[in-house]
């Protein structure tokens, strides 16, 4: 038997992990230089320089000619006057990747939060140049330490890490008077153009958070000559900035409550305070508690098809106005003031603001007509956690958490906005009836009449014209209407495919326990006709289904057949049975028996949106979840509906608006559904109206129909 052992290993890194670390987390130039500056903000350094040195040359691009400083024999040095290191701190913390140092050291970093501890951020000097020399001294020393790092040499795929000897040297104070650091980073990797130099401001004047501003902080960038001036100089934002058409602000408390919500107009020249209910401001999908933490956020927004007015303001130019917006629009998040990446990035849409906008352009703002700040802070929001490249948040629920309450605060900011939007009269407001109700040669073939009775030539042409006219007009109704009803039937999808999936499983069920009791020696009849009678009623339910969906479907129809419209209604209600269910939604409908010959699709169309807004709404009150419908025959020609539920209501001041198309007070709400309800029931001479003293407490709505009835 062979000998039993045991015994115990340690890894041994090869020298290349450093660079490999680097070039891994750290996914640009712009990013390193970012990191570096962070750590002369955690040395408390009121100052930042950032110098590049070497030659610029000019290379050409299509028709453009650039200029780049040429990454041979240049040259990057961030000088900074932070509290500089000793030895010890050189050996013990910047010499340990991934050191807990500042994580430690927490409390004794004055005013400023350290933005970061994972003790990576040295990486980014290998990212940038071949050779980086440090230098550093502190407040009471006479002497500063000079370190020496070749980074060529980890490159070697034969040394291990411990091989690498680095150079250092302590000399009486030189180059640093009173305290600070110098990283010089020589041989750079990488050529530096005017863009990217661009860029590498832009993002350098959204590092610390503008919500609570940083003082004796500021970034400066000094460029060789020959590359543009305008690059070269203190780092500052925009006055742009200062100047937004609107603004909110304001806190969400740990548990997800809106606090000291402010709305600011330019137009109407004030802030607003904004009171939001707690039922208004709930995370669903399922409602849940948020575990995102407090944060404070203020997003400033733009009118971006009127700039022309903010440039003459500025005294600058529409281009310039709206490059600032470009270079700076986006919502970024700051973890104890400083900023943390991509969020905010240009062309980073992290809260999907764009795709929501596609929804609804009419009222939904889009990631470039803001420029947003939320603020985090390491102790209080602990599941905001960083990735370990520092370049984002873990993606979670917290996370997830973020985007929703960006969603609902934006929400608010959007409905006022829309509310300032100039209105026509009430005589110009369009439907589909008042959309075609002048495009008729009537009155022309009247006056054509009485004119020249006897130019029947002209009379036969302009009344055939007119014919022509009316049947275009039906066709492109048609239209408008097929699409409204594909529009519907689009929403109905996922609930019968989870319906009909239901049925299918449950009749696959019952069919296998067929097929095992005829396997049995003895077959029990009365076992199987229970097993066949399940899978008859199982088919008749999942036929119904489809009959409720029939009315929807694209064929042609002729003249809409006599129906029940209450059981119009409830064949409704049916297609949501599981929402009603799951909420514990209690409906009832009148007991009353009313013919008409309304499209059955149509009044499909017309209860659908008006339950799928009541099933939304009720779900954000927790108790006494309530829908009502009463069908009134008030006479031969006029049919009233009542439809009420017992949510959360209308909001004050949005009264009017929900009816207008591409309103929503939902967050993700598309603002067609009241609009096309309102069109429908116009179309049968009718009104959609909202109503004081309903039935119930929440939306109380009134139909009126006067044809087909």
């Amino acid at each position: 038997m062979n000998e039993h052992k045991k015994g115990e290993f340690v890894f041994k890194p090869r020298a290349r992990i450093i660079k490999t670390i680097g070039e891994e987390l750290i996914s640009n130039d712009n990013v390193a230089v970012i990191e570096l500056v962070k750590n002369s903000y955690d040395a408390n350094s009121p100052i930042v320089d950032i110098t590049f040195l070497g030659d610029v040359e000019e290379k050409q691009e299509g028709k453009n000619i650039k200029k780049y400083l040429k990454k041979e024999n240049a040259s990057l040095i961030i000088y900074d006057e932070g509290k500089g290191m000793d030895f010890n701190t050189i050996t013990s913390a910047w010499m340990e990747p991934a050191t807990n140092f500042k994580k430690k050291d927490q409390n004794q970093n004055n005013n400023r939060k350290f933005t970061g501890e994972k003790g990576i951020g040295r990486f980014a000097s290998a990212k940038l140049a071949s050779k980086l020399q440090l230098i550093t001294k502190q407040e009471n020393s006479k002497e500063e330490i000079v370190v020496s790092f070749n980074w060529d040499d980890f490159s070697d795929e034969e040394k291990y890490l411990e091989n690498i000897k680095v150079t250092w040297e302590i000399r009486n104070a030189i180059e640093i008077k009173k305290s600070g650091t110098i990283l010089k980073l020589i041989e750079l990797n990488n050529d530096w153009d005017e863009d990217k130099i661009r860029e590498l401001r832009v993002t350098l004047s959204r590092l610390l958070n503008p919500i609570v501003p940083v003082e004796d902080f500021l970034i400066s960038i000094n460029l060789p000559i020959g590359l543009d001036d305008r690059l070269d100089g203190l780092v500052e934002r925009p006055e742009t900035l200062n100047k937004p058409d609107y603004y909110i602000k304001g806190k969400i408390d740990k548990s997800g409550r809106p606090l000291d919500i402010v709305f600011y107009s330019k137009l109407q020249g004030k802030e607003e305070i904004i009171s939001i209910s707690d039922k208004d401001f709930l995370l669903k999908e399922p409602i849940r508690k948020s575990v995102a933490g407090p944060f404070d956020f203020e997003f400033r927004i733009w009118n971006r098809d009127d700039l022309a007015k903010l440039s003459k303001e500025l005294n600058s130019t529409t281009k310039n106005v709206k490059k600032d917006l470009d270079d700076l629009s986006g919502i970024s998040i700051y973890r104890d003031n400083v900023r943390v990446l991509p969020y905010g990035n240009k062309n980073n849409d992290w809260a999907r603001l764009d795709f929501r906008r596609v929804n609804n352009p009419t009222m939904r703002l889009s990631s470039n007509q803001i420029v947003g700040y939320i603020s985090i802070g390491l102790l209080s929001n602990p599941n905001l956690k960083d990735q370990s490249n520092r370049e984002g948040i873990v993606e979670g629920q917290a996370l997830k958490d973020v985007k929703e309450f960006i969603k609902l605060i934006l929400n608010e900011a959007e409905q006022r906005r829309y509310n300032e939007r100039p209105r026509k009269d009430e005589k110009n407001n369009i439907n589909q009836v008042s959309l075609f109700e002048h495009f008729s040669l009537n009155e022309i073939s009247t006056l054509v009449k009485e004119k020249l009775p006897k130019e029947k030539f002209l009379i036969d042409a302009v009344e055939k014209k007119d014919v022509e006219i009316k049947e275009s007009i039906t066709k492109v109704q048609e239209v408008i209407s097929r699409y409204r009803r594909l529009t519907t039937l689009g929403q109905l999808i996922d609930s019968v495919v989870h319906d009909g999936g239901n049925y299918l499983n449950k009749i696959d069920l019952q069919s296998n326990l067929i097929n095992k009791s005829l396997r049995k020696n003895e077959v029990n009849k009365s076992e199987l006709a229970e097993y066949v009678e399940n899978i008859q009623i199982l088919r008749k339910e999942f036929a119904q289904l489809f009959r409720r969906v029939e009315p929807f479907g694209g064929r042609k129809r002729g003249r809409p057949k006599n129906v029940i419209i209450e059981e119009v209604i409830r064949n409704q209600f049916q297609l949501y049975h599981l929402d009603l269910e799951r909420l514990n939604i209690k409906y009832s409908i009148s007991d009353t028996i009313n013919e008409v010959t309304i499209d059955e699709a149509e009044l499909g169309i017309i209860f659908m949106n008006l339950i799928q807004n009541s099933i939304y709404w009720l779900e954000n009150i927790e108790n006494d979840r309530e829908i009502l419908v009463e069908v009134r025959k008030v006479n031969s020609e006029q049919l009233e509906i009542y439809f009420s539920d017992s949510g959360p209501g209308i909001k004050n001041g949005s009264e009017n608006t929900i009816f207008e198309p591409y309103f929503s007070t939902k967050p993700d709400g598309i603002g067609l559904g009241l609009s096309i309800v309102g069109e429908l029931v116009s179309e049968y001479d009718g009104d959609f109206m909202l109503v004081n003293n309903g039935n119930l407490d929440g939306a109380n709505f009134k139909l009126i129909f006067r044809y087909r009835i």
